[in-house]
């Protein structure tokens, strides 16, 4: 009798664990949904944002619409702050550390492309720049011990070769010189460092305050560069900010500032702190798609079988990367386990 009530305690205690792995598992996996549907959100933006850098470029030099950019991103996020809005707690934290975010995303990783395009063309750029979740796949597992199978390699290949057919399906002629390649290489390598340590730093900071950080550092640096590019001449920057008056700059500005850094870099930055970081970088593909879309209804662009089969290899290995990752961790939970 003795012996029969033990084992009664005992799966009683069973089953209250196994309750507990399962309540764990299922707010595991809608956190990892809600991080995939940021990362997917924040790219889907991405992907809008080259129409409004194309309009914005008409009436402006690159560098001086980064800093409009990001200077108009930081009052934006400072005015938050100000109004108590959102809460930015830096003290007793070492927000030294956020400085090389800032330094690789938006400092390098924009510098890089946009002269890495400027030394090669746009297609070969479009298919460099989509090297960027298979980069941060492989850094993730060095830098961050994060594990991945063949299959995950193999889906990200997948949205890879989709990206490559969209891109030179469009082949432009022009010289790709070597410059160009380790521009793009280097912007690669931005990207993906970026997200691995933001991933690393959301164990100390929000999104926020990772994002703030990182605008604060780009809109002074490009602020600089764009004065520096002009000469520190007072009347060519007068000038410059009376072309940015007009209304379509200013939109366009608005958009970019506001949609396309503030809420997409804060949705990107919430991703990486919740799934691993080949899992959130494996949205950026989406931009491409997105953008392919936004031509094709806004610019009447054409879209052909190219643009289709592309676009379906992307979907399939973003879709397959992450679907594939649940259902393995499914599997290896303890719940599961004590089910079997």
């Amino acid at each position: 009798m003795e012996q029969f009530e033990k084992n009664g305690r005992a799966a009683a205690a069973g089953g209250g664990t196994g309750a507990a792995d399962s309540s764990g598992l299922k707010r595991q996996k809608q956190t990892e949904r809600k991080a995939c549907a940021a990362a997917l959100c924040g790219n889907a933006i991405f992907g809008f944002s080259f129409l409004a850098s194309k309009i914005a470029m008409d009436a402006a030099e690159p560098l001086v619409l980064l800093a409009a950019r990001f200077l108009f991103s930081l009052v934006f996020m400072t005015a938050l702050v100000a109004v108590g809005a959102v809460k930015l707690r830096l003290k007793g934290k070492r927000p030294a550390r956020l400085l090389p975010l800032g330094i690789l995303q938006p400092v390098i990783y924009f510098l890089c492309e946009s002269y890495g395009i400027k030394f090669t063309n746009s297609s070969f750029a479009g298919t460099m720049i989509a090297l960027i979740p298979l980069a941060t796949l492989f850094l993730g597992i060095f830098l961050l011990g994060e594990k991945c199978g063949l299959r995950q390699v193999g889906w990200a290949v997948c949205s890879f070769i989709g990206v490559a057919v969209i891109s030179l399906s469009g082949s432009e002629a022009g010289v790709v010189s070597a410059k160009g390649i380790l521009l793009l290489i280097g912007a690669v390598f931005a990207s993906s460092l970026f997200m691995v340590c933001s991933r690393k730093l959301s164990e100390e900071f929000t999104a926020f305050e990772r994002t703030y950080v990182m605008f604060l550092v780009g809109g002074a640096f490009f602020t600089v560069a764009a004065a520096a590019q002009l000469r520190f001449d007072g009347a060519a920057i007068a000038a410059e900010i009376v072309r940015c008056g007009r209304a379509d700059f200013l939109l366009a500005v608005i958009y970019l500032s506001l949609i396309s850094s503030v809420a997409a870099f804060m949705l990107i930055n919430y991703s990486a702190g919740k799934i691993e970081a080949r899992r959130s970088a494996s949205f950026a593909s989406i931009s491409t798609v997105v953008s392919i879309a936004a031509g094709v209804l806004v610019s009447g662009e054409p879209f052909g079988l190219a643009q289709l089969l592309g676009s379906a290899l992307i979907l399939l290995g973003v879709y397959r990367l992450n679907a594939g990752d649940e259902r393995a961790e499914e599997v290896e939970s303890p719940s599961h386990q004590s089910l079997a």
